[in-house]
């Protein structure tokens, strides 16, 4: 654990980290905290519409907030963001409390998602700029993990504050929480002076000109997909129950694990050949789950997530070297935001193939996305490259 010492000694990262998970944590929150207080007043189908209102607001806002972060002063875009987004947050909580039309609850919902303040993408296209570029994968590993960590610790605060406050209270102390660790990362030191991209580096497409970050966001939107089916497959290996929640754990747990190992040392071999091994492996695990009974299927989930763990660091660690620094808020903006489509999809098609309550048919969607990620690894990415340079 060295390698995490060092790199939280260096000035600036151990506050800019804390901050950020505060943001992240909150956003863990949201989904179960709103998804509760919406079904209370309005129903689960009604529920559902205002969580994909929002997720289609932030994705689709997601880019065009990174990209006034590179263009301009990322603090002073954060600050005026986080404005209009605690006023959409008070809105989205007054229309709860009044049980207003739920049309009027979509609106507050879109408001919230066009407004998040890209408090992530800017941390992440941060690390190369303040961290040496020897200690850039331990950063973006830490980062990873704790990123993933959220996701297991989110859901469980939410889930303990519904035990004793009323839904609405919960949405109330997930929006104060966002608040304040956007709030923080603003203001942090680290973000002092940083200015917004030169002319020279700006264009149209952004990021998106490059073949490289190109193939890397479809290779994400393959991972999420598989995501996305594993959710699905969990619920239907549960017979629908609240113990789904055992597998997508189990997961999360075993990508924190392999996450936090793998940035704790250097490997072997190119960040490609890393990516093929892993995803292969992945592949392998998920196609041998579709056959397990109900435990072996949770060990699964552990195995793969202890395989796939380090593929977040690794993408992170490519996405930064592929991208100018003029660039790269608004190319983590665009990660965000795939992963949100990858997802969707991979749940919608999962959705499909679990009719009969089997799980099997989404796990070989989710092996088959992982075998296309290694192909392509294996293919595309030396060609972009070259193409690139």
């Amino acid at each position: 654990m060295r390698r995490y010492r060092d790199l939280l000694t260096i000035p600036g990262v151990g506050r800019l980290t804390a901050s950020v998970l505060l943001s992240r944590v909150s956003t863990s929150m949201f989904n179960l905290s709103l998804l509760v207080a919406t079904t209370q007043r309005y129903g689960y189908a009604a529920a559902g519409v205002v969580l994909m209102v929002f997720a289609v607001a932030n994705s689709v806002a997601g880019p065009v907030r990174g990209r006034l972060a590179d263009r301009h002063e990322p603090r002073r875009v954060l600050l005026t963001l986080l404005a209009t987004h605690t006023v959409a947050w008070a809105g989205l909580l007054a229309g709860l409390l009044t049980a207003a039309p739920i049309t009027v609850l979509c609106l507050g919902a879109a408001a919230l998602g066009i407004t998040v303040p890209p408090a992530g993408p800017v941390v992440r296209g941060l690390w190369p700029t303040i961290v040496p570029e020897e200690r850039l994968p331990t950063a973006y590993a830490f980062d990873a993990a704790l990123n993933t960590a959220t996701f297991l610790t989110g859901p469980m605060i939410a889930g303990g504050l519904l035990l004793f406050v009323p839904a609405p209270a919960t949405v109330a102390v997930t929006g104060g929480v966002k608040v304040v660790g956007d709030l923080l990362v603003a203001l942090s030191p680290t973000l002092r002076g940083t200015r917004g991209e030169t002319a020279a580096t700006r264009g149209f497409f952004g990021p998106l000109a490059l073949g490289r970050v190109r193939l890397l966001l479809g290779m994400i939107v393959l991972d999420t997909f598989a995501f996305g089916c594993l959710e699905v497959a969990a619920v239907a290996a549960a017979s629908g129950r609240g113990t789904a929640g055992v597998f997508t754990s189990a997961l999360a747990l075993g990508a924190v694990v392999s996450g936090i190992a793998y940035g704790a040392r250097g490997w072997p071999g190119r960040a490609r050949t890393q990516l093929v091994v892993l995803h292969t492996g992945g592949a392998l695990v998920l196609a041998t789950g579709g056959f397990a009974g109900v435990v072996l299927l949770a060990v699964a989930y552990v195995v793969y997530g202890l395989v796939t763990g380090p593929v977040e660091t690794l993408q992170q660690v490519l996405i930064g070297d592929a991208t100018p620094e003029g660039q790269r808020i608004e190319a983590f903006a665009w990660v965000f935001s795939v992963m949100w489509a990858g997802f969707g999809i991979g749940t919608t098609v999962a959705g499909r193939l679990v009719d009969d309550g089997a799980p099997a048919g989404a796990l070989y969607a989710a092996a088959c996305a992982q075998a296309l990620v290694a192909l392509v690894a294996m293919t595309g990415m030396r060609r972009t490259h070259d193409s690139d340079t």
